[in-house]
């Protein structure tokens, strides 16, 4: 049996960690990983269901535990218990909620009433007992029992439930629709036919009582033909691809209205493989959401309630690395512009975008190529080498958004354009397991629970320079204090007054921290309206300037 850390080992590699160790780090994850996958199987096996094959299950079911495992090292201190009892608590409650989206993802927390033995109605909290359908799925087998036979309530006109109108039919069949498939998901008729009655009973239960029902299956083809026909082009023209609201298996041969002219009694193939195209790809809500994320237009709370939106136009199945319920970073961190892109370039930042914020939100190493522009306006590689980095934070700083990490077998910390990086990926060993990050002692160890403060860090590396930031005076009149507030925001302190000139400016002395080598080039963007006071840099802007001369002799 595997012995894992005790507490006080636990303690004391936590207390490492959190000061930058990383030899405690890979300590600590190689004990405790083979736990989180433990757990996963646990779980799976715990549900019934076979596990055979389940290979690809199993991944994203470790991958929540994961999560769920670094959340309880966030957040772990020695009152709160034992350890593994405290983190087991997060593993599990995010591998329960994978498999209960996975299982279940209208949400339903009550079964259906059905008749018992006695042929009294009952009702009874959903158990997970799962059977395969004849098309191989994994289903409920109280539902199977419910949709394929009894007791499931057949109507064909709407007569004995009133409610079930051709109106409301159409909606119901519509939000199915939105709610269930996608680009990536499409519904068989059976798979329709028993979305629609968990969501009958899902949103509607108390209202129909025990009369939710489905239709019969003439009227449900009925309906769904009327609705393609109402939403959709007349007949398919490769121009017109995009005015397609419900897409199905051969809707570009018009297959509906090919049934239509079939003879009375003649055999045409069924309407199946339904999916809804939604206002937006998987690739376009990305796009827009990492944009609200990193706006500086929108406060925290604006930016929250716009991604919520945005994700209600797309179905259940949508999943971004930027949201999970709430935004998944500081979104004070952000004060930057999205600037315009080459449009070619879009989509692969995007997903570098994507990649690397994966990396950040599961403590996990990324490699990449960095580029440079050519003379043909051309982005190319510098050169082959493959960069490993151990990504901390993404940022956004004067219209270009940085990756800030570790870099292998380099103790600083690194910044990297993420524009100028090029083929992202997930590090991986050679069993095919993500390489988990390196930790050091920098402030923002996303490891640590200490509050990293990113303005003021991207305020002390002016420009996102690499340098150690110190503390410099500067003298400046007293109505240009914008000036420092655009670079430095808050964190700048003023220490005295200064006098005033001839022209009767008055002047202070300010104390900034920040990068010794941009501060030359920040003063000489700004000349005369500011004065660097240290002798150090006043004497390397003094050659700087002699330089500067000679060349412009």
């Amino acid at each position: 049996m595997e012995r894992y850390l005790n507490e006080e080992e636990v303690n004391e590699l936590i207390s490492r960690i959190r000061s930058g160790d990383d030899k405690a780090w890979e300590q600590f994850f190689d004990n405790f990983k083979n736990y989180v996958y433990e757990c996963a199987w646990k779980r799976l096996r715990g549900t019934g269901l076979p596990v055979a094959g389940r290979k690809e299950l199993v991944q994203e079911l470790t991958s929540a535990g994961w999560q769920g495992f670094v959340h309880a090292v966030r957040n772990y201190a020695p009152d709160k218990g034992k350890f593994l009892t405290y983190a087991t608590e997060y593993i599990d409650g995010e591998i329960s909620k994978e498999l209960d989206f996975y299982h279940n993802p209208l949400g339903l927390k009550e079964r259906p009433e059905h008749l018992n033995p006695e042929g009294k109605r009952v009702k009874q909290p959903i158990r997970r007992e799962y059977i395969e359908d004849e098309n191989g799925n994994l289903i409920p087998e109280a539902m199977a029992k419910m949709v394929y036979g009894r007791p499931g309530v057949y109507v064909d006109d709407a007569t004995e439930i009133k409610e079930y109108s051709a109106e409301r039919r159409i909606l119901q069949y519509l939000d199915v629709l939105k709610l269930l498939s996608d680009e990536d998901h499409k519904l068989s008729k059976e798979e329709f036919t028993r979305y629609l009655y968990l969501y009958r009973i899902a949103k509607y239960g108390t209202k129909y009582g025990n009369k939710t029902g489905i239709e019969a299956p003439n009227t449900m083809t009925r309906t769904i033909e009327e609705m393609i026909t109402e939403l959709d082009p007349l007949e398919y023209k490769d121009d017109l691809e995009g005015k397609y609201k419900i897409k199905y298996e051969g809707y570009k041969e018009d297959r509906i209205r090919k049934r239509r002219q079939k003879k009375q009694g003649g055999k045409s193939a069924p309407i199946t493989d339904l999916s809804y195209s939604h206002t937006f790809s998987s690739d376009e809500l990305d796009r827009l959401i990492q944009l609200v994320c990193f706006s500086d237009m929108l406060d925290a709370d604006e930016k929250g309630r716009l991604i919520e939106k945005l994700i209600q136009t797309a179905s259940l199945y949508y999943r971004t690395p930027f949201w999970d319920g709430t935004i998944r970073f500081d979104p004070k961190a952000v004060h930057g512009r999205f600037s315009a892109r080459h449009p070619k370039e879009k989509v692969q930042f995007v997903r570098n975008l994507k990649t690397i914020q994966y990396a950040v939100n599961n403590l996990v190493q990324i490699g990449f190529k960095f580029d440079h522009y050519t003379e043909d306006h051309r982005k190319v590689p510098k050169s082959e080498l493959i960069h490993v980095l151990s990504p901390y934070h993404l940022v956004v700083y004067h219209d270009n958004y940085y990756c800030i990490g570790l870099k292998k077998d380099d103790r600083r910390i690194w910044h990297y354009r993420v524009d100028l990086m090029s083929e992202v990926e997930i590090l991986r060993d050679d069993a095919g397991s993500e390489l988990p990050i390196e930790v050091s002692a920098f402030e923002g160890n996303p490891i640590c629970n200490a509050v990293w403060d990113p303005e003021k860090y991207m305020a002390e590396h002016l420009n996102m320079a690499y340098d150690e930031p110190r503390d410099i005076r500067i003298r400046i009149r007293n109505n240009d204090y914008t000036i420092l507030h655009d670079w430095f925001g808050d964190h700048y302190e003023k220490i005295a007054s200064d006098g005033e000139d001839d022209k009767g400016n008055k002047y202070d002395l300010v104390k900034v921290k920040t990068s010794p080598s941009m501060i030359v080039h920040w003063a000489m963007q700004y000349g005369a309206r500011v004065e660097i006071m240290d002798d150090e840099i006043r004497e390397q802007i003094r050659k700087t300037l002699k330089e500067m001369e000679k060349q412009y002799e």
